[in-house]
C-alpha cells in the first residue's frame, strides 16, 4: 500500500536519519517502528521509520533526506513499505572527463540510502556545490533496484565515449510535439531532400545544413526529434557543451564516431546540439576547427541533412554560418495561441480536468511562453490540485494560480509586467487614446490588413507633456488592450559608464521582446538616455542612440514589437530618433480640460464611499490646472482626513465615508503641480 502525505521538518524527538509517521499513517502502511519505509519525491530514499506524537497526517523528515528525496517542505511525497534490498556494489560512469581519485567516499555518502536501478542517471555534488558530477547507473547487485548503504562497494568507471554519440532510429509516432509552422518548415525542407534524393545528387546538392535558433526551452531538440520520425530517418545526435570540456584526444575519436555512425545511403537527420558553446571559443580554437571539418564530411555524403540548434546564432562562428555548412538559418517561432492551447491540452492528456478549464483562456495569456514553459504551468496546476485534495482534478483556478507563479523563461532577466487597465481607467486623453489605438492595437491585432496595403506600422510612439498627466497609464493600456507583454523600462537604468554594456543592454532588451512578442517596450524618462548627441563625460548616451537606431530600423524587423517613450522634455531628445520609421509617432497629454477633470474625478471618487453631497462637477470647476495625478493626489488626501476623522472620533471603519467637507480641506492643502497649468512640454521638432 502507497499513501501520499505532506513533506514536513521532524520534531526534535526524532532521531536523525529516521523517518517520522504518526501511528495511524504506520497502521495504514502495516509497519511497525524499526521497519524501513521508501519515501518518494523526485528520488526515492529508504530510512527506518518512527513514531512520532503528531496527529497531522503528514512525513517528517530531516533535511538530509529531504535532500536525497528532492523535496521540500510542503511538498507531497509517496510513501510505502520497502521491500528492497541494500546493495553491495554500485558501478557508475562518469560523463565527464574529472579526476575522481579517492572520490568513492564521498559518492556514497551523498546517494547513502537512496534507491537507484540500473539505466539511471545521479548527479553528486562536491565542493560546497560548485563542481557537480553526472553518472550512469550501469550495475546495481544483488539486483536493481537497490538502496545505497553504508556497505556498499561504489565503483565508478571512465566515460567510455558511448553517451557522446548516440544514433537512433525514433519510434513511428515520435515524440509528442505540435504541429507548429516551424516544424512544419523544418520537416518540409527534410522530406524534400530525402524525397527527391536523386535530383538533388545530380544538381550536386545531395545533402543539406540547417541552424535552428531558438530560446531556451522552445523545443529545437524535440522538434529535430520528430523530424526524423515524421520523415523516417536515423536521428544521430551529439552536443558541442559536451565535447568542448573533453580532452583533444578524447573530442576528435568522438567526432570521428559522428561521422562514423551515419549510414552510408540512408536518410539521416543529425543533430549538433549546444553550438552556443563556441561562444566562448575564437573562430580559430581547435574545437571551432575540428567541428568545421566534421560538418564538412557529413556534408560529403548523401541523404543526409545537418541540423545546427543554438540558443544564440551569433555565438556560432561565421565559418559555420555559411553555405556549404550551415546553408540555411531557421528560427523557432513563438507559439500562438492555438499552439499553446493544443500543447496544454496535449500536455494535460492524461490528467483529469475539471469543467471548467478553458485552454482556450488559459492560452491567450501566455504570450512569450515557450513549450518547457507549458510543461512547467501544467505541472504546477496539477500540483495544485493533488495538495488541495489529494488525487483530484485540475480546476481553472489552479491554472489561474499557477499563472501567477509561472513566467516565461525569456523574460526571467527584465521586468515584465501582464497590465490590467482598460481605457475606462484612463480619464480625458481621447485623442491621445485614438493615436494609441491606431499605432499599437491595430499593428497587433490587424497585422493582415497592414499587410494587404502594403503599409509599414508605426514603430514607435512618443508620449510627452507635463508630469502626471497619464502617460505611463496610457502605455500601460494600450498594452492590456493589445494583450502584450509590457516591460517597462526606465532611462537611466540603461546608461552604464563601460563601454558596451550599455548598448548591449539595449540589443538584450529587444531581442527578448522579439522572442516573447506581442510586446510593448515602454521606455520612461527616454530623455535621459537619448539626449541629443554632443558628448558627455562617458560617451555612454551618444552609444544608447546609435543602439536604439539600430534597434528601431535595423536589419532585423521588430515584428509584434511596439516601442512606447514617454518624456517631460521632448525638446532635449536626439532628434534622429524622432524621424519616421523610428520613433515617428508624438502624441501630446496635455493637462486634463474641465470635462476631463470630471471624469478623472469620478474614476478615483468611485473606488471610494462618497458622500451625497459631493459635487463633482463643482470640484471639476475648482481644479483648473490639475493633472490627472493631482486629482488623484485630491480624492487620495480627502480619503485620509476622512480616515483621520472616523480614527479621532472613535467611529468603526464603516464610517470612513468622504463628505463634502473633506475636499473642502484637500482642495486647501494640494496644489497643481505644475507652475500656472500650461505645463512645460512644447511639441517635438517635426
Amino acid at each position: 500500500m502507497t499513501v501520499r502525505l505532506p513533506v514536513q521538518k521532524p520534531p526534535a524527538s526524532l532521531p536523525e536519519g529516521r523517518v517520522g509517521l504518526s501511528a495511524a499513517a504506520l497502521a495504514d502502511l502495516g509497519v511497525a517502528p524499526g521497519d524501513s519505509v521508501g519515501v518518494e519525491g523526485v528520488h526515492t530514499v529508504v530510512a527506518p521509520v518512527d513514531a512520532v506524537d503528531e496527529t497531522d497526517g503528514a512525513v517528517f523528515l530531516s533535511e538530509r533526506l529531504r535532500e536525497t528525496a528532492g523535496v521540500e517542505p510542503g511538498d507531497t511525497a509517496a510513501v510505502a513499505a520497502a521491500d528492497l534490498p541494500a546493495a553491495s556494489s554500485v558501478t557508475l560512469r562518469l560523463r565527464q572527463s574529472v579526476d575522481l581519485a579517492r572520490g568513492e567516499d564521498a559518492i556514497r555518502r551523498r546517494l547513502h540510502r537512496r534507491a537507484i536501478a540500473v539505466g539511471d542517471e545521479v548527479e553528486v555534488t562536491r565542493l560546497g556545490g560548485a563542481l557537480t558530477l553526472r553518472f550512469d547507473v550501469l550495475d546495481v547487485a544483488p539486483s536493481s533496484p537497490a538502496v545505497v548503504g553504508e556497505e556498499t562497494d561504489i565503483v565508478v568507471r571512465a566515460d567510455d565515449g558511448t553517451t557522446e554519440v548516440v544514433a537512433e532510429r525514433p519510434s513511428e509516432d515520435g515524440p509528442n510535439v505540435v504541429q507548429t509552422a516551424t516544424f512544419e518548415r523544418l520537416r518540409d525542407a527534410v522530406s524534400t531532400r530525402f524525397e527527391a534524393a536523386e535530383a538533388f545528387e545530380s544538381a550536386g546538392y545531395p545533402t543539406l545544413g540547417i541552424l535552428l535558433h531558438g530560446p531556451r526551452g522552445s523545443g529545437k531538440t524535440t522538434l529535430v526529434e520528430a523530424v526524423a520520425a515524421a520523415t523516417d530517418a536515423t536521428l544521430v545526435r551529439a552536443s558541442a557543451a559536451r565535447l568542448r570540456g573533453e580532452r583533444t584526444g578524447d573530442r576528435t575519436e568522438r567526432l570521428d564516431r559522428l561521422v562514423e555512425a551515419v549510414p552510408p545511403g540512408e536518410p539521416t537527420v543529425v543533430l549538433l546540439d549546444d553550438l552556443e558553446a563556441l561562444g566562448a571559443e575564437d573562430g580559430g580554437s581547435a574545437l571551432a576547427d575540428r567541428l568545421r571539418s566534421t560538418v564538412d564530411e557529413l556534408r560529403d555524403g548523401d541523404r543526409t541533412v545537418v541540423v545546427g540548434a543554438t540558443t544564440d546564432p551569433s555565438g556560432v562562428p561565421s565559418a559555420l554560418r555559411r553555405g556549404g555548412r550551415f546553408d540555411r538559418e531557421l528560427e523557432v517561432e513563438p507559439l500562438t495561441t492555438a499552439e499553446r492551447r493544443d500543447a496544454l491540452e496535449s500536455l494535460c492528456e492524461g490528467a483529469p480536468l475539471a469543467m471548467d478549464v478553458d485552454f482556450e483562456s488559459v492560452a491567450e495569456r501566455l504570450n512569450g511562453y515557450v513549450f518547457a514553459d507549458l510543461v512547467v504551468l501544467a505541472d504546477t496546476a496539477l500540483e495544485r490540485a493533488i495538495r488541495r485534495d489529494g488525487r483530484t482534478a485540475i480546476r481553472m483556478a489552479d491554472f489561474e494560480a499557477a499563472l501567477d507563479e509561472v513566467e516565461p523563461t525569456g523574460l526571467r532577466e527584465v521586468t515584465v509586467e501582464f497590465p490590467a487597465v482598460g481605457w475606462d481607467e484612463v480619464g480625458g486623453l481621447d485623442a491621445a487614446k485614438r493615436e494609441l489605438v491606431r499605432a499599437v492595437y491595430w499593428p497587433l491585432e490587424y497585422a493582415d490588413r497592414f499587410a494587404e496595403l502594403g503599409i509599414d506600422p508605426p514603430s514607435g510612439v512618443l508620449l510627452y507633456g507635463p508630469p502626471g498627466t497619464g502617460k505611463t497609464l496610457l502605455a500601460r493600456a494600450a498594452a492590456s488592450l493589445s494583450d502584450a507583454n509590457f516591460i517597462p523600462v526606465n532611462g537611466p537604468e540603461l546608461l552604464d559608464k563601460y563601454v558596451g554594456a550599455s548598448e548591449k543592454a539595449v540589443r538584450d532588451l529587444f531581442a527578448t521582446a522579439r522572442d516573447n512578442s506581442p510586446a510593448v517596450i515602454f521606455f520612461d524618462e527616454v530623455d535621459a538616455i537619448s539626449p541629443k548627441r554632443r558628448g558627455d563625460d562617458t560617451g555612454a548616451g551618444e552609444r544608447v542612440v546609435s543602439q536604439l537606431l539600430t534597434e528601431l530600423d535595423g536589419l532585423e524587423p521588430l515584428t509584434d514589437v511596439v516601442v512606447i517613450a514617454a518624456t517631460n522634455r521632448p525638446d532635449n531628445i536626439d532628434e534622429a530618433l524622432l524621424r519616421p520609421g523610428r520613433i515617428e509617432k508624438a502624441v501630446e497629454t496635455p493637462l486634463p480640460d474641465r470635462d476631463a477633470r470630471r471624469e478623472i474625478l469620478a474614476i478615483h471618487a468611485g473606488k471610494t464611499p462618497t458622500a451625497v453631497d459631493v459635487d463633482l462637477d463643482a470640484l471639476a470647476d475648482r481644479t483648473a490646472g490639475y493633472s490627472g495625478g493631482d486629482i488623484a493626489a485630491l480624492v487620495r488626501e480627502a480619503g485620509l482626513l476622512a480616515i483621520e476623522d472616523a480614527i479621532v472620533d472613535d467611529g468603526p471603519a464603516s464610517d470612513s465615508i468622504i463628505g463634502r467637507d473633506h475636499f473642502e480641506r484637500a482642495l486647501a492643502e494640494t496644489s497643481p503641480s505644475t507652475r500656472d497649468g500650461r505645463g512645460d512640454a512644447e511639441p517635438p521638432a517635426e
